[in-house]
């Protein structure tokens, strides 16, 4: 039981550091936490299960369809969340401003899959055993894909000059529009990423997981309680959040059923808010 449990841990763990990873590509040049993410993730699973699960299509044509429909609904979702944002001056917008994007695409999609669990067939369909746990190749794939996208990212930021304009604008905002830092094309272009890293999560989740489309909110909280325990705009803190959440999603879920899985994430999480605030690999930062 204990190495299933690792191995399915580090499968959820892995999609929650990249939602995590998500919410910190918004964050970092708009100090803002989306809460509409989790519907990216939907649109992942809902694409893939119409195109693949119903149509029968490739997998690389539904692929395609959700990494264009996901561009779309980012460019969408920039617009509802930054133009309150702009227009009302009040810090607190973003909050009603989020919140009202994530109510406006459930209802979309519980409308249009009504009564339906979105799941389609994996990539590879194989089982592999280790050491008696079950382990399939689709878990296997999720797993890499993530981890590898968490970490050129981190790369991304650290070594390229958009990644520095990135952090420029998330340490000082007014000097970064001073120093010529193009920061309404990044806000833009962090909304599109993240929206395309958020479907591809949800994407990679449904082969394994029934997923609810009214459960967005759930896959926010997930991965925003990985950002905020790895630490709110680090991706290493993403990284090591999600595995975190995921584990012991796991673990405790497997020891004490599916309550006590729940119960042991958030009280990590306090213990992280009252011994470390910024989180694991976070820095104290002031928000808009």
């Amino acid at each position: 039981m204990s190495l299933q449990a690792l191995f399915d841990g580090l499968f959820s763990g892995a999609i929650y550091g990249l939602v995590a990873l998500t919410l910190t590509i918004t964050y970092q040049p708009t100090r803002i936490m989306n809460f509409a993410q989790g519907e990216t993730f939907i649109l992942g699973a809902a694409v893939g299960f119409e195109l693949i699960g119903v149509y029968k299509m490739p997998w690389p044509v539904g692929l395609a369809v959700m990494l264009a429909l996901a561009v779309v609904m980012g460019l969408i979702m920039e617009r509802m969340v930054m133009l309150p944002v702009q227009l009302s001056g009040s810090r607190f917008a973003w909050i009603i401003a989020t919140l009202a994007a994530a109510l406006i695409f459930q209802a979309v999609f519980s409308i249009r899959y009504v009564g339906d669990t979105l799941t389609f067939f994996p990539i590879v369909d194989k089982i592999f055993s280790i050491g008696g746990a079950a382990v399939s190749a689709q878990q296997i794939i999720a797993v890499v894909v993530s981890l590898t996208i968490i970490v050129v990212y981190d790369q991304f930021l650290r070594r390229s000059i958009y990644g520095r304009a990135m952090r420029a604008t998330a340490h000082n905002p007014d000097t970064a529009i001073i120093l010529g830092v193009p920061t309404k094309r990044l806000v833009v272009g962090a909304f599109v990423g993240s929206a395309v890293l958020g479907a591809l999560a949800g994407f990679l989740w449904a082969p394994e997981n029934f997923v609810n489309p009214a459960n967005g909110l759930f896959f926010t909280i997930s991965g925003f309680t990985a950002a905020v325990i790895g630490g709110v705009g680090s991706p290493r803190g993403a990284l090591f959040g999600g595995l975190i959440v995921g584990l012991l999603n796991s673990f405790a879920g497997a020891i004490f059923g599916g309550i006590a899985a729940g119960i042991a994430v958030f009280i990590a999480l306090g213990l992280i808010l009252i011994l470390k605030p910024a989180g694991l690999f976070g820095k104290p930062m002031d928000g808009h």
